[in-house]
């Protein structure tokens, strides 16, 4: 009897694995297909973003600048009471004013003097050894190669003169309705995690802001040191080099040294003493730069690894060029974010290390 109703339950429990095999097979197939498709997606999504990086770089220093116009715009709101939209018109005014009466009260005097340090450097050229001095000069003889340089540099020019206007309309469109793309953005993610998402955002336009006072303040203070060290030791066009020091401290580590290499050559030209002063000049400002304003400033501002620098600089440089070079630093400050807050934070239950809790 017993044997009797064993038979059918072990015959059902036979007929059953086949179909919880076969459910389980389903799952399987359908996990698989997704995990295919959501890999494709993210190749297909980083070989799009390879071939438009130019406009992503044009786009992402128009969020820079955007965050510039912003806070500065806030800032105009908070003294005077005025709403968002009109202290930035306002922003945009005074800026626009400044751009046009630098241009016209000082344009004449860049000019002469940026026309005199081509001269200068011209003359330390003809202090170089012979062989290199000759070498120079029959490719500066040659017709055809300045034809073909002024060509390429003409259109170097009208390709700057375009993206600049790119990121000056990409800037003032993101910092007139911030919230707009903000809330664009967070729709892209699943409704569970847009306060994070909205949370993540901030922290990253907050450690730009700090990223670009740092920077701009470091820029000003080695643009005056640069420009009253060289009067001091009577280099000509002193102010066009202190601009182009300025300038070139937007790029950390490499710059500083790009912009030495004019004003050594000049100073040789006078005497190969005044060279060696004005490159103990340009050490001497990059270490109070590097060791009394930074640490300074950092307290206060975002403190970037000076490796994460250095590889962001470089990949930067290697991938994208010299834009990649300007925008590796802040790229950085990005990554780190959403290192930080989405993975060591969300993932692994730290806390966080980037930017720190006290400078978020």
């Amino acid at each position: 009897m017993d044997a009797t109703r064993q038979a059918p339950l072990h015959a059902s429990a036979q007929a059953g694995e086949p179909a919880t095999a076969g459910r389980n097979t389903a799952t399987e197939l359908k996990l698989f297909t997704w995990k295919m498709l959501i890999a494709a997606g993210v190749v297909g999504t980083l070989f799009l973003a390879w071939q438009v990086a130019d406009a992503l770089l044009l786009v992402f220093a128009g969020v820079l600048l955007a965050i510039l116009f912003q806070r500065i715009a806030g800032l105009v709101q908070r003294f005077t009471g005025l709403p968002q939209g009109w202290s930035l018109g306002v922003v945009l005014l005074l800026l626009a004013a400044l751009l046009i009466g630098g241009g016209v009260l000082m344009g004449q005097s860049v000019v002469s003097q940026f026309d005199q340090l081509s001269q200068q450097i011209s003359g330390a050229v003809q202090q170089l050894p012979g062989s290199l001095r000759d070498q120079i000069m029959k490719q500066g003889q040659d017709a055809s190669s300045w034809l073909n340089r002024l060509q390429t540099v003409a259109s170097s020019v009208m390709f700057f003169l375009g993206d600049l206007v790119v990121v000056m309309f990409t800037a003032i469109y993101l910092a007139a309705s911030p919230g707009v793309y903000q809330r664009g953005v967070i729709l892209l993610v699943p409704p569970r995690g847009h306060e994070r998402a909205r949370e993540v955002m901030d922290v990253m336009g907050d450690s730009l802001w700090k990223w670009l006072i740092g920077q701009l303040s470091a820029m000003a203070i080695v643009g005056v040191l640069t420009t009253a060290g060289l009067l001091l030791l009577g280099i000509p066009s002193a102010p066009a080099l202190g601009l182009l020091a300025a300038l070139l401290e937007f790029v950390p580590l490499i710059g500083p040294f790009l912009a030495a290499v004019p004003a050594i050559l000049i100073a040789f030209a006078q005497s190969p003493q005044d060279a060696l002063w004005v490159a103990l000049l340009y050490l001497a400002i990059q270490q109070v730069e590097g060791n009394v304003v930074m640490p300074l400033m950092q307290k206060k501002v975002v403190d970037l690894p000076p490796v994460i620098t250095i590889a962001a600089i470089a990949a930067g440089g290697v991938l994208f060029g010299l834009m990649g070079m300007f925008l590796a630093t802040p790229f950085a400050v990005v990554m780190l974010v959403l290192v930080n807050m989405l993975y060591i934070e969300d993932k692994l239950g730290e806390g966080r290390h980037f930017p720190s809790e006290d400078k978020a």
